[in-house]
């Protein structure tokens, strides 16, 4: 960009993995840019499970330097194993090896933590990006100049800014400020009937390389994932159509302590066999216990005014579509790339960004018919049913046939499944 290029002050709300990667393209694109990011932690939240880097945003992540890196910082996951009730019979899913058509387990298996570690240490000492923690936002106003006035809630002033991104997760308070809850009064969440439980457990004999996935019946869920640190990572999840099964743990989600939350989760595992025993032992244990609905963001327009939302802040596919974080990714590049094509109308940078990222997201958000309740049967038959599938899916000649189906699913479809738009100058 021409160094006459207007200086924008920008205000990014989340440290995550969006508004990192968001600072980083801004800079590149727009280095005349002043932009603050915000986090409503005292410190950079390194906690989560594993993501996935998969198709579009694989080449994006290249071209900002850091796919290297994140091979570095890979779990040691080498692929998917679903157990059957005996806890021996299992159906095997390796990883492919090839980034363009990968498997259930990505070729870059990474923890949130990690990933969002890797993106902080490389825009925090960039001079014109700003980190403030502990800090958050509580009014957003845009002047008849078009600035945004922001109201914070501990130390910063009232500030004015350019533009505010809205980057802070699926429960945005972005985006509750400025779009309000949406028109079924629902925070924009299409309920996917899922709710999981996150945590970090002591490694034993019992656990392998290979992600392990245990069904029980009434939609209960017991996955488990290696890491590279020598402990194990446990998700266990409740999937029922019904909704009303969740309207305890939806108000405990709201209002109710950590030994609640777990005690619903303890019921509801009540006689799962397999290592669920061992598992609730180890919930209650972790420092790093997270529970959280299974939900997808939809929302007819991501920009109003001088405003911006990106990632799942906008548009979250869900955990289980695989690509949450390359929706973020993508979405960021093509906002900073957009803002770097019209940064003195900001008003159309942000109209094209919707334009160019929408077709990615519609594609993203388009889980498989029945899920995630395909995949969480709720009878002995169905997960039998299930197991069966997953063991002729999991025989070589299946897996050449079923290459050819994923090649359409942006999870484990190719990087050139969508292509975004070259923007400025990006060598490293």
């Amino acid at each position: 960009m021409s160094t006459s290029a207007p200086s924008l002050h920008i205000l990014i709300a989340g440290s995550g993995i969006a508004g990192p990667c968001l600072a980083f393209w801004l800079h590149r694109f727009q280095p005349s840019s002043q932009i603050t990011i915000l986090e409503r932690s005292p410190e950079l939240r390194l906690g989560g499970q594993a993501i996935d880097l998969r198709s579009a945003a694989v080449p994006i992540v290249e071209r900002m330097g850091l796919l290297g890196k994140v091979r570095e910082k890979t779990t040691t996951e080498v692929g998917m194993e679903f157990v059957y009730a005996d806890g021996k019979t299992k159906a095997t899913f390796p990883a492919s090896g090839n980034a363009e058509q990968q498997s259930m387990t990505s070729e870059f298996e990474i923890l949130r933590g990690d990933m969002a570690k890797l993106l902080y240490d490389e825009t925090k000492h960039l001079e014109s990006v700003k980190y403030v923690f502990d800090e958050m936002i509580i009014a957003v106003e845009e002047k008849d100049s078009g600035k945004i006035e922001v109201t914070f809630q501990n130390s910063l002033p009232r500030l004015e800014f350019d533009l505010v991104v809205g980057a802070d997760g699926m429960m945005s308070r972005t985006r509750r400020l400025v779009f309000g809850h949406g028109p079924k009064n629902d925070d924009y969440l299409y309920r996917l009937g899922q709710y999981s439980a996150l945590f970090t457990m002591q490694r034993t004999e019992e656990d392998t390389k290979f992600a392990q996935w245990y069904n029980a019946p009434k939609g209960r869920l017991v996955l488990l994932r290696p890491d590279q640190y020598g402990t194990t990572r446990a998700y266990i999840s409740v999937t029922d159509g019904n909704l009303s099964r969740f309207d305890e743990i939806d108000r405990l989600l709201q209002e109710g302590t950590r030994e609640q939350q777990q005690a619903w989760f303890e019921r509801e595992f009540q006689g799962a066999g397999w290592q669920t025993d061992r598992v609730m032992r180890g919930m209650k244990e972790a420092d790093d216990y997270y529970i959280q609905q299974i939900a997808q963001v939809r929302m007819d327009t991501w920009v109003k005014g001088h405003v911006a939302l990106v990632g799942d802040a906008a548009y979250c596919p869900s955990p289980i579509s695989g690509v949450g974080t390359g929706a973020a990714i993508v979405g960021a590049y093509v906002l900073a790339g957009e803002i770097s094509k019209s940064p003195t109308d900001i008003p159309y940078a942000l109209s094209q960004y919707e334009k160019v990222a929408r077709p990615f997201v519609d594609k993203v958000q388009k889980l498989v018919p029945g899920t995630p309740q395909i995949a969480n049967p709720q009878t002995e038959w169905g997960i039998k049913l299930f197991n069966t599938v997953a063991g002729v899916l999991s025989h070589p000649f299946a897996k050449r046939f079923g290459s050819i189906v994923y090649s359409w699913i942006p999870a484990m479809g190719p990087t050139t499944i969508w292509s975004p738009p070259e923007y400025g100058r990006a060598e490293t």
